[in-house]
C-alpha cells in the first residue's frame, strides 16, 4: 500500500514540516504506509513556489534535523504526497478538498489567516479576499473560502464532512476556526452554515516545537529536539491512531495545556523579543546567555505562571525551567526578529488576557508591564543604537506612526489605546501607569540599563509594609551604613541569617533577612536628608516616593523575584558568593543611579554606575564600557563608543 492523501494541509511552513509532518512520518514508520499522508496547499508567494519546486524535484522528501544542546538527530520526512499552489491553481486545491479521501483539513495559517477580530470574534467581511471568495466560491483565495467551498460541494453531493484541525499557536484554536468558518459559511449560504454546525468538527489543539526560519528551500528544516502535540479527540470522519506516537496526547480538554503553552512559551517569546532586540541581540540563545535577559524571562514566567491552572501530568516549575533551557539551546539559532513579528496579534492572545486577570485579582504585574513597554518602544522601528528595525505586523501602518510619536511625547498611552482598545485605560489604569513608568525609563536609560536594574525596580510595584519595628540583626546600622555595606559586612550578614548552618540562604531565611533589612531602612529614612543620600532634587513627596519603592518582604512574590535575581545558578537557594556579589550590587550600589552628580572617588570594591545625567543611552555607554555585547555588530559598538565621547 502506498501513502495516501488523507490530510490536506493549508500553510506548509517550516513549523508544520517539523511538527505535523514529523508526527505523521512517525505514524507511517510505526504503522506502515497508510492513507494518512499529506497534500500541501499554499499561497502563491516566491518562497512557497521555491519550496514547491524543491519538494517536487526530491519526490516531496526533505530532511528534518532535530538538535538538542548536545545532541543531533536527522530524519527523512516522506509523508508529503503533493503541493498545490492555491494562487495559481485554485481549482486543483478545491478538487483535492472535495475528494472523499480527504478526511482531515489541517491548518497553520497564523492569526492573520482567520480574518477575525481576536477580541470580538467578528469576521472581517470587508477584507478583499473574503469579498472575492464570497463572489467566486469556485476559485477561492483564502483558507476560509477554500474550506467552505469544499464543504458546500460535499453537502450538495451527499458527501461526508471532513475534520478542520487548526495547528496554529492560538488559545482555543478550534473555537476560533469554527467561528471564522461558520461566519463565512453563513454569508455564502445559510444552509451550509447549518450543515457545518451539525456535522463538521473543529478540535482544539496545543502544538509545541521551536522551529527557526531557513535561508533557502534546499536547507534542511532545523528544529529543537523537544516536541509536543495535545489534541482534542473530536474527529468527524476518522483519524489516524495517534496513540501510537510518542509525545502526542489525546484528551477531552486541551484548555489547560494550551493556556500553559500560549501564556508561558509564546508570551515569554514575545516578551524577550522586544527588549532583547532593542538591546542589540539578534539570536535567542545569545540573548538568554545574558544574565539580565535570562533573569527577566525567569521573572516574567514566574509572574505569568500564577494565572495558569493546574495541568494534568505537568509540573509548572519544571515547565518554566525547561523553557529557559530550550530558549538557551545554542544549536537552534532562533531569530529574535521572527519572535517579534505580528505583535499586535500575538499580544492579544498571549498577554492581554493575563493583564486582565492580574487587574481583576489586583495582583502586581511588573514584568508584563515591562514587556508591553518594550513592545511600544520596538514598534517605533529603531533600536537603542539607532539601527532601523524592519517591522512586520498586520497593524504596522496604524501602530508604527503612534509609536514614533511616543518617542517625542514620551507618552505610551495612545499606543496602548490603539493596540488594545480604549477600554484598557478604564479597566486597567494601574497597569497602563506601570507601562508608562517602564517606558519613561527605557527612553531615558536604554533597555540594557533597565534590564540590569530589575532587581531594585521591579519591587516598586509591591505594597508597602511598614513592619513592627522589633529589634533585628541590623538595628545598630544607620541608613548611610546600610547603603554602603562592605563585602565583609555582607559575609557576616549571610552567616547571621543562615539559621541552619547549611551554607545557603533558603527562602524562609532570605525572607527574614529582607524583612529585617527593609524594616530598618523604613525606620531610618525619615531621620535623614534624602537629597544627601540619593542626590535627588528635594520635594515634599520624596520620602513617600522612596518608601513606596521599597519591597514588601512579607509578599512571597516579591521574595521569590529577588531570590531568583540573586540565585545565579538557578538552584533555588543563595550561596555565599551569590549573596555577597549580587546583594552588594542590588543594595549597596543602586543609590548611585539616582544621583544627579557622581562626583568624588568611587570605592575600588564597588561596581561603578554612572550618573543618570549622562547624555547618552545607558545601553550605549554600558555596552561600550563593559564590552560584553556578544551579539552586537561593529557598527553598533562604534555608535556606542561615539555616544560616550
Amino acid at each position: 500500500m502506498s501513502i495516501g492523501k488523507g490530510i490536506t494541509h493549508i500553510g506548509l511552513g517550516n513549523f508544520s514540516r517539523a511538527h505535523l509532518a514529523f508526527f505523521m512520518n512517525e505514524y507511517s514508520r510505526k504503522m506502515g504506509p497508510s492513507e494518512w499522508g499529506i497534500c500541501a496547499v499554499d499561497r502563491d508567494t516566491p518562497r512557497n513556489v521555491a519550496n514547491s519546486e524543491y519538494l517536487r524535484k526530491n519526490d516531496f522528501k526533505y530532511q528534518l534535523v532535530m538538535k538538542g544542546a548536545d545532541s543531533k538527530q536527522e530524519n527523512t520526512i516522506q509523508v508529503l504526497r503533493d503541493y498545490i499552489n492555491m494562487g495559481k491553481e485554485p481549482e486543483a486545491a478545491l478538487n483535492q478538498m472535495c475528494l472523499d479521501t480527504t478526511r482531515v483539513c489541517s491548518l497553520t495559517i497564523t492569526e492573520k489567516g482567520y480574518y477575525c477580530d481576536v477580541n470580538t470574534g467578528k469576521l472581517y467581511d470587508d477584507n478583499p479576499e473574503i469579498v472575492h471568495d464570497l463572489k467566486n466560491p469556485s476559485a477561492p483565495k483564502s483558507a476560509l473560502g477554500l474550506i467552505c467551498s469544499a464543504l458546500n460541494h460535499r453537502r450538495l453531493n451527499g458527501g461526508a464532512p471532513f475534520t478542520v484541525l487548526s495547528c496554529d499557536n492560538l488559545p482555543g484554536n478550534g473555537h476560533i476556526t469554527e467561528n471564522a468558518v461558520t461566519q463565512f459559511a453563513d454569508l455564502l449560504d445559510p444552509a451550509l452554515h447549518a450543515w457545518i454546525k451539525s456535522y463538521v468538527t473543529f478540535p482544539n489543539t496545543m502544538v509545541d516545537r521551536i522551529t527557526p526560519q531557513t535561508a533557502s528551500p534546499e536547507d534542511p528544516i532545523v528544529s529543537e529536539d523537544f516536541v509536543q502535540w495535545v489534541v482534542e479527540d473530536k474527529f468527524c470522519n476518522g483519524r489516524p491512531y495517534l496513540e501510537v506516537i510518542d509525545n502526542v496526547l489525546l484528551t477531552e480538554d486541551v484548555m489547560p495545556y494550551e493556556k500553559m503553552k500560549v501564556r508561558l512559551l509564546n508570551g515569554s517569546h514575545s516578551a524577550l523579543s522586544y527588549v532583547s532586540y532593542l538591546a542589540g541581540h539578534r539570536d535567542v540563545d545569545h540573548a538568554l546567555a545574558n544574565k539580565d535577559v535570562h533573569d527577566f524571562v525567569r521573572m516574567y514566567l514566574s509572574e505569568v505562571a500564577q494565572t495558569v491552572p493546574a495541568v494534568p501530568g505537568i509540573d509548572l516549575e519544571w515547565y518554566q525551567a525547561k523553557l529557559l533551557d530550550r530558549f538557551s539551546n545554542p544549536n537552534i539559532k532562533d531569530q529574535i526578529q521572527r519572535l517579534a513579528e505580528d505583535g499586535s496579534s500575538k499580544m492579544q492572545t498571549t498577554m492581554l488576557p493575563v493583564i486582565h486577570e492580574k487587574a481583576q485579582s489586583r495582583a502586581p504585574a511588573p514584568m508584563l508591564a515591562l514587556a508591553t513597554a518594550g513592545w511600544v518602544r520596538y514598534m517605533a522601528g529603531v533600536d537603542d543604537f539607532g539601527n532601523d528595525i524592519e517591522i512586520t505586523d498586520p497593524q504596522a501602518a496604524t501602530l508604527q506612526p503612534i509609536a514614533r510619536a511616543a518617542l517625542g511625547s514620551r507618552n505610551s498611552r495612545p499606543f496602548l489605546e490603539a493596540a488594545f482598545g480604549k477600554d484598557i485605560m478604564k479597566q486597567n489604569p494601574a497597569f497602563a501607569g506601570k507601562v508608562q513608568a517602564w517606558y519613561d525609563r527605557i527612553l531615558h536609560e536604554g533597555v540594557h540599563r533597565v534590564l540590569d536594574s530589575l532587581d531594585e525596580f521591579a519591587f516598586g510595584f509591591a505594597d508597602v509594609d511598614m513592619g513592627d519595628g522589633d529589634e533585628n540583626q541590623l538595628t545598630r546600622l544607620s541608613l548611610l551604613q546600610m547603603i554602603k555595606l562592605t563585602y565583609e559586612d555582607l559575609e557576616h550578614m549571610f552567616q547571621a541569617y543562615d539559621a541552619d548552618d547549611s551554607g545557603y540562604l533558603e527562602h524562609d531565611e532570605f525572607k527574614t533577612l529582607l524583612k529585617d533589612f527593609f524594616t530598618r531602612i523604613r525606620e531610618e529614612l525619615p531621620k535623614v536628608d534624602l537629597t544627601t543620600i540619593f542626590g535627588a532634587a528635594a520635594s515634599d513627596s520624596l520620602l513617600d516616593e522612596v518608601l513606596e519603592a521599597l519591597p514588601d518582604p512579607d509578599d512571597d512574590v516579591v521574595v521569590n523575584m529577588l531570590l531568583m535575581r540573586l540565585d545565579a545558578n538557578d538552584d533555588g537557594k543563595i550561596a555565599p558568593d551569590e549573596f555577597v556579589d549580587s546583594f552588594h550590587e542590588v543594595v549597596t550600589i543602586r543609590h548611585h543611579q539616582l544621583a544627579v552628580d557622581a562626583s568624588g572617588p568611587v570605592p575600588s570594591e564597588a561596581i561603578h554606575v554612572p550618573p543618570m545625567t549622562f547624555g547618552g543611552s545607558w545601553c550605549q555607554i554600558e555596552t561600550w564600557a563593559r564590552d560584553d555585547g556578544d551579539s552586537l555588530d561593529n557598527e553598533s559598538k562604534a555608535k556606542a563608543k561615539a555616544a560616550s565621547a
